[in-house]
């Protein structure tokens, strides 16, 4: 019972924390948002170790590699994989959307109006920035990762010159790791908070008009989660991996739950990367563009919110037509759009393009996107581990788990 208690002590607290903060927040209702500067201060920090961890930790892993043939063959297998995983989610949700009318008996007033629904749709700007200074922002994810791959590939091309940056960025690496380990420690009281102030806000609208269509979605993404998972643990390594990933996941499960951000999430994923046993070199390149691109929960919602307005619309979504335009347009709205600087509404404004929605709309997916938002970010985030063990398995083959065990203890 002790080497259980020691095994699972931190991941038993982080959980007992988040259930007391939503037994506070039902209670205090939306007078619980007066803990948000207790758990600002635990967010903050966690985004401030974002940024030089995905630099650090990516330069390290791209310019050790030095066979640029295996990180395009790395990259290919992640995009193919963030394509066929999305597809796959959206169809989870389509099934349930056609069993299961998710507007039945919803009663919302259309009247409102939606505001500042101004949204860049320059794709192409969520890869560079105008100004060196603002790579190292939070929000320009994608471009910090662009800048890095290209000075990666300058420390190989510099030979004997670049070896003392490599090693620099690998003492870094460690470091914020490190780092990271003592944010973790005040954990649970910003997690506990951030959960009271979830449930507080938007405890009473869950129980509304949006009832039936929010029952319907937790049900898929908790079916989703547990299959994608597992299925992505074991083609990645076998019964072996499913034990180890299940045994590692519920600190960045809970992390991504309790502040619905990938980016806050992303060091306990790269943690649980390592626990995992998945090679440096193919998940400090994975996880992080995971973090950005790779957004099964996202498409979920996206298919939520197309069957949820055809119905109060009073167009037919069962049709060979908007089953298939409704995964398209979910899938490029989560991976493609999700990460655009300041495009805030632009997935809504493609998803009432492509169907012909009225504006008035845009609040109704708003609020959607706003109180479903906790789970997705957890199918979002733990998704990435998985899809980096199925990488590890196609690039390094079936035993590499097994080798990087070896490896280890060498």
């Amino acid at each position: 019972m002790k080497n259980i208690w020691n095994t699972y002590k931190s991941s038993v607290i982080l959980l007992g924390s988040m259930v007391l903060g939503g037994v506070i927040g039902l209670f205090w209702g939306k007078g619980a948002k007066i803990l948000q500067p207790v758990a600002d201060i635990f967010l903050n920090l966690l985004y401030c170790c974002v940024v030089p961890l995905i630099f650090c930790s990516l330069t390290s892993a791209i310019a050790k590699m030095e066979n640029l043939v295996k990180l395009r063959k790395i990259l290919i297998t992640f995009l193919i994989g963030t394509i066929i995983t999305g597809v796959i989610s959206c169809l989870f949700m389509v099934a349930a959307a056609l069993m299961f009318d998710p507007a039945k008996g919803a009663v919302l007033d259309l009247a409102e109006k939606a505001d500042n629904v101004n949204s860049s749709m320059n794709f192409l700007g969520m890869f560079t920035v105008n100004d060196f200074p603002l790579l190292f922002s939070k929000s320009n994810l994608m471009a910090l990762i662009v800048f890095t791959v290209m000075f990666s590939i300058a420390i190989i091309m510099a030979g004997e010159k670049g070896k003392p940056v490599l090693k620099l960025m690998e003492g870094l690496s460690d470091i914020i790791v490190n780092v990271i380990g003592i944010v973790m420690k005040i954990a649970p009281i910003g997690l506990g908070c951030y959960f009271a102030i979830l449930i507080g806000e938007y405890g009473d609208q869950v129980i509304g008009p949006l009832s039936r269509a929010i029952i319907i979605y937790c049900a898929v993404i908790v079916v989703y989660f547990v299959f994608s998972q597992t299925v992505m643990a074991y083609i990645g390594a076998g019964t072996a991996g499913v034990k180890r990933w299940w045994k590692t996941a519920l600190a960045p499960t809970l992390t991504a739950l309790g502040t619905c951000s990938s980016a806050a999430t992303l060091p306990l994923n790269m943690i649980q990367g390592k626990q995992l046993g998945i090679p440096d070199d193919i998940a400090d390149i994975t996880i992080p563009l995971g973090a950005n691109l790779h957004k099964d929960g996202a498409c979920i919602i996206q298919i939520l919110k197309i069957a949820f307005l055809c119905s109060i619309f009073g167009i037919p979504y069962a049709t060979p037509r908007n089953i298939i335009m409704s995964i398209v347009v979910a899938v490029v709205a989560s991976v493609v759009m999700g990460g655009i600087p300041a495009g805030g509404y632009v997935a809504e404004i493609f998803i009432i393009s492509a169907f012909g929605f009225p504006t008035v709309a845009i609040p109704v997916m708003v609020l959607i996107g706003t109180i479903t938002d906790a789970p997705a970010t957890v199918v979002n985030v733990t998704g990435d581990t998985g899809l980096a063990m199925v990488i590890a398995r196609i690039v390094d083959g079936k035993d590499w788990m097994k080798k990087e065990k070896d490896r280890f203890c060498g």
